[in-house]
């Protein structure tokens, strides 16, 4: 077992840098990998448990949910909330009616398994939107919405699963108990999210440890409870760990960027198991009987159902013809769909091979052919931004022993609003102290005249009190994207003014320093 885990991760890292090369999605390749190991091909590993595919699957896109929303500030999140709950809601419903009625029409289907399977890919991945749009050049705007849609979009397919599923078992379905379960999904949801959301970033906060591991080990704890505890109480643990993340985003302040990256690690990680699961469970032999069907469905799926829906659950707000194309575009199918569609193979329902075995073919198809055209397109579309549509974090707070006092590290950005600035023009507060500044190879004695350039990394020791003014001064007004802040003027001596004359005048900043020097000279 521990030999087949170490294999897989290792072939992983493999695939991702095989993947980047030729700009194929990654999932495919480990899709792939799953199918070519698998009982088909060379018969390595025989698994059919859609039972327990569907629970680790499950486990692991919370893990990647949670990831995304620590990722995702709320700040950013909340001027596209709207738009992103209706195309989750409304969007997934328009899709997998528009989609059903196309299969039960041309490819002559009956319409309650129609329905069921437009049901089933009616939303979009969050690990595969999350995985293509870190590559991507997306304004933030709209990178931002397609996450949150992707994250929040699962309870309804989920419910539309579920509720067509029981239907075609039991021949009927109570209309009460089909609401209850939306509202239950939805609601405890987003209340068990947020709430321990919430509670987790006040501990966070709380907690002075002199390393990162107990903050790398609680926020993986708030998300698997979160996750736990939703499920137990019947709401949709998808979206509970997504709000979750968003909230300990918004407040998490120690440790900041060896957190995320510690996330993004184990999202990797989870997501490359996954995948390859879920290829083990895929017979490819059974492939070639549903190609003709797997292909229109997939054809109505990126050029009829996802436009259509995306341009009619977005028409109270204001997007342009080329967002609304792009947004249409990036409906990626993934891991979602697949597990989805071994609910009706772990409930025995006749002809549940058929519609895995579809679903399969227009995740296949929708991760290769949308997932490896998503960059030209948005060019195509002039939709390309100067900044990645997901910024790198460049804050980290870091705590000096049991002092109240933390070290920040910081780096020079293109969006900073120190880019170009000079040390002595910048109001610190009376606590906090440059204490170096590295600029490529160099150390860079930090002096009143010192002025910050793209790449720099400062380190400020800082007072707990002053965190949040250092972190503004660092970063911006919070809530306001980098991309649309402008520039302004202010009285000299304040940030943000022109250079003064003496600080123009005054000699460049020193040079290799054995101890940096702190404060003006």
């Amino acid at each position: 077992m521990m030999l087949a885990v170490g294999l897989a991760l290792l072939t992983g890292v493999g695939l991702s840098l095989l993947a980047s090369r030729f700009e194929v999605p990654a999932l495919v390749l480990f899709l792939g990998f799953g199918m070519l190991i698998g009982s088909d091909v060379l018969g390595w590993v025989y698994f059919d448990d859609a039972v327990l595919a569907e629970r680790l699957g499950s486990v692991a896109l919370a893990v990647i949910l949670f990831e995304g929303g620590l990722r995702t500030r709320w700040s950013q999140a909340r001027s596209i909330l709207a738009p992103s709950l209706s195309l989750a809601t409304v969007g997934v419903i328009l899709s997998a009616l528009i989609l059903g009625v196309f299969m039960y029409l041309v490819l002559d289907l009956d319409f309650g398994y129609a329905l069921l399977i437009a049901s089933i890919v009616g939303s979009t991945d969050a690990a595969a939107v999350f995985a293509v749009l870190a590559g991507t050049q997306l304004p933030r705007r709209l990178a931002t919405l397609l996450e949150v849609e992707s994250a929040s979009n699962d309870p309804m397919a989920i419910f539309l699963t579920t509720v067509l599923l029981e239907l075609l078992l039991a021949g009927q379905v109570q209309p009460g108990a089909a609401a209850l379960l939306l509202v239950k999904q939805f609601g405890l949801g987003l209340l068990v999210g947020v709430v321990l959301g919430r509670l987790g970033g006040r501990l966070l906060n709380l907690l002075r440890a002199d390393t990162s591991y107990p903050y790398l080990l609680l926020t993986l704890g708030v998300g698997l409870t979160t996750f736990g505890l939703t499920y137990i109480l019947g709401g949709s643990g998808f979206l509970a760990v997504y709000v979750a993340g968003l909230q300990i985003s918004e407040r998490l302040k120690v440790y900041r960027t060896t957190v995320l990256r510690f996330h993004e690690g184990v999202a990797w990680v989870f997501q490359v198991l996954m995948f390859v699961l879920l290829g083990l469970l895929v017979f490819p032999s059974r492939l070639p009987g549903v190609t003709l069907q797997g292909l229109a469905v997939a054809a109505a799926l990126m050029f009829l159902a996802r436009p259509l829906a995306v341009w009619l659950s977005t028409l109270p707000w204001k997007f342009s013809r080329q967002e609304r194309l792009m947004i249409g575009w990036t409906g990626l199918r993934g891991a979602v769909p697949i597990v989805l569609a071994t609910f009706p193979l772990a409930a025995g329902l006749e002809g549940s091979d058929f519609i895995f075995n579809v679903v399969f073919f227009v995740v296949l198809t929708s991760a290769l052919i949308q997932g490896g055209t998503l960059s030209t397109v948005a060019r195509w579309l002039r939709l390309e931004a100067d900044l990645p549509a997901v910024p790198a974090e460049v804050l980290e707070f870091t705590p000096v022993g049991q002092t109240n006092a933390d070290m920040l590290s910081f780096q020079v950005t293109k969006e900073s609003p120190l880019l170009g600035k000079v040390l002595g023009e910048v109001p610190l507060p009376a606590g906090a102290t440059v204490s170096a500044l590295v600029r490529g190879e160099r150390i860079v004695a930090p002096r009143g005249n010192t002025r910050f350039e793209e790449g720099d990394h400062v380190y400020i020791l800082v007072q707990h009190e002053d965190l949040d003014t250092v972190r503004e001064l660092m970063e911006g007004p919070a809530g306001e994207p980098a991309e649309d802040r402008q520039p302004q003027e202010s009285p000299p001596g304040q940030a943000g003014s022109p250079p003064t004359a003496a600080a123009a005048e005054a000699p460049e900043e020193g040079e290799v320093a054995a101890a940096p020097r702190t404060g003006e000279e």
